[in-house]
């Protein structure tokens, strides 16, 4: 008995909790009357409460604050439920609990700092229905097992469908619209939602046809992987309850009545699941509707090549490819203002940073982190105008377009190549930075969205006609808000075009953990002093450079600029280079 009582008690009063044989073990004693109440008392809350503690949410990350909290004291909570949103100085997260049980304390206020590792909640994990013996004083009759209720879910039911994980390293994504509501019969591949992380845009399909039955996140929230999206009652019938012994073996699940599942789903209207009608609706998500409107496109003039007969989001794409300028003048004839034109209101208006929004907050605070410095220089590039004169119409024949930065982005390469050291990163711990071998040079472009910076892969191996063909390709995706997770991904240094809105010299802010950034400003017609001394007009180009001054010193930037600099000024220089 002592050597049994040690086994039990040694492991309930250790950090680790017990396991599922200590637990039976225990109250197996409990009820034949080995063990006192006394010890009984004290096992049993042991064995019951799990503390929860604050996980490890990032490298380097010892501390966040606890912005809201989702649940309670008292709350019952499901695994994989959310327990709190907290806010560190690189990301905010939300918080999901490990464990299905009551909520019995929480240990932090909205507002307090909460450390990685201390106690974030207590949560009652005693199974439902084992409700806690009498404690007795001698020898006491061995208790009957408890009979409870358990849900066995029969062909169908109710089945939780969780986000997927949508791409290496997207812990949370925001759910940007809803396709479906509660009560909607949907088919399998049915569009569920559409989604954001700090990388790309996703559609979620669902992998079951029924009814929607619940919808865990609004929008607007931010849903972590792993946790439940939307709760689907599939085809087969609710699910069947059985009694059990409380330690006896599950029994097996009670077949479902093939009359009342029958009758359920030729029912017409409750838990009816339909077969979608085809109509003369034209099948797509409404995302590809949305963009659709705001171009003036005519849907129905769309070839579909989606599952089903559905207009993709690449459809629209190449079909504006030919009819984006037609379509122009009709969307303008509408009146609706641009997406990102603010509209002018007397009263106070708050308004929630979320979205792009709330990554660029993200990632700017990131980068502001890097102690930096500023270069500018002016360009001369009246040798590069008569030079794209020349190849615009080669390359229009060849069916892309030809604007300067195609130009502007192999110069970059060129320069690289010549100064390595502007296209590294640095650690996270500052040790060491790595040389790129790749150049996938960064395209800031200002969307519908907001701010995004897209990259051309491989710049050091593509032509200039290369680039131009891939540029094009990144502006469409970008028109249509439908870059991919790999456009976004593996940029190693940036160049931003302020000078297609206007501006001369401005300071760009480094796309962290890149080293650099140039922004390009408009190109000016300028009276100039030429090298004999006579007054000519120049097409004159700004630049600003902002550089890591951890890695790249003043000098070495200068010279960076100037490489740069010497090949759009003339331009011949490059082919030495290409061939």
């Amino acid at each position: 008995l002592k050597l049994q009582f040690l086994y039990l008690i040694v492991p309930v009063l250790s950090p680790a909790p017990p396991t599922t044989r200590q637990m039976a073990m225990f109250r197996g004693a409990v009820r034949s009357g080995a063990l006192g109440a006394r010890c009984f008392s004290l096992t049993r809350h042991n064995l019951a409460l799990t503390t929860f503690n604050m996980a490890d949410v990032g490298e380097g990350i010892k501390e966040v604050e606890v912005l809201e909290w989702f649940v309670k004291e008292g709350d019952r909570v499901e695994e994989l439920q959310r327990l709190c949103e907290v806010q560190s100085d690189k990301a905010t997260a939300e918080i999901t609990s490990r464990y299905t049980g009551t909520i019995k304390k929480i240990y932090t206020s909205v507002g307090d700092m909460q450390q990685v590792g201390s106690g974030l909640v207590d949560i009652d994990t005693e199974e439902d229905g084992a409700a806690e013996p009498e404690p007795v004083k001698e020898a006491p009759k061995a208790a009957a097992p408890k009979k409870a209720k358990k849900k066995a879910a029969a062909a169908g039911g109710v089945k939780t469908f969780n986000l997927a994980d949508i791409g290496e390293g997207i812990k949370e994504v925001e759910i940007l619209q809803w396709m479906v509501k509660e009560g909607d019969v949907i088919e399998e591949m049915d569009k569920l939602c559409e989604v954001q992380s700090d990388k790309a845009t996703v559609e979620l399909t669902t992998p079951w046809a029924g009814k929607v039955v619940k919808v865990h996140n609004p929008v607007g929230d931010m849903q972590q992987v792993g946790a439940p999206l939307v709760d689907i009652e599939v085809a087969g019938g609710a699910a069947a309850e059985e009694e059990e012994e409380e330690e006896a073996a599950p029994a097996a699940a009670a077949a479902p009545a093939a009359p009342k599942a029958a009758a359920a789903s030729s029912a017409p209207s409750g838990g009816a699941f339909k077969q979608s009608a085809a109509g003369a609706k034209v099948l797509c998500a409404p995302a590809v509707r949305r963009i659709a409107a705001e171009k003036g496109v005519d849907l129905s003039q769309v070839t579909p090549t989606g599952k089903g007969g559905r207009v993709t989001k690449a459809d629209l794409i190449n079909f504006m490819d030919g009819t984006s300028a037609k379509a122009a003048p009709a969307a303008a004839a509408g009146g609706a203002p641009a997406a990102s034109a603010p509209i002018y209101s007397p009263e106070d208006k708050t308004v929630k940073i979320s979205g792009r929004a709330r990554l660029m907050v993200q990632s700017m605070n990131e980068s502001l982190k890097i102690p930096s410095f500023g270069a500018a220089d002016e360009i001369n590039l009246n040798n590069l105008v008569k030079v794209r004169s020349v190849l615009k119409p080669v390359v229009e024949k060849r069916g892309a377009k030809l604007s300067y930065m195609p130009f502007f982005v192999k110069a970059a390469s060129l320069a690289l190549k010549e100064v390595p050291i502007v296209n590294t990163q640095i650690s996270e711990d500052q040790s060491h930075f790595t040389f790129k071998g790749a150049h996938n040079i960064g395209i800031a472009m200002d969307t519908a969205e907001g701010l995004v910076v897209p990259n051309i892969k491989d710049v050091q191996s593509k032509s200039i006609f290369q680039i131009a063909q891939e540029l094009g390709e990144l502006q469409k995706k970008g028109a249509a808000n439908a870059f991919t997770t790999a456009d976004l991904q593996g940029g190693t240094f940036t160049l931003s075009n302020i000078g297609s809105i206007g501006g001369t010299y401005v300071s760009p802010v480094i796309m962290a953990p890149q080293t650099a950034i140039g922004a390009l400003g408009k190109i000016a017609k300028l009276p100039k002093f030429n090298a004999k001394g006579e007054i000519e007009e120049q097409n004159t180009l700004y630049i600003s450079w902002t550089a890591d001054h951890r890695i790249i010193d003043g000098a070495t930037m200068v010279r960076f600029s100037n490489a740069w600099k010497q090949k759009l000024e003339d331009p011949s220089t490059m082919l030495l280079d290409l061939m």
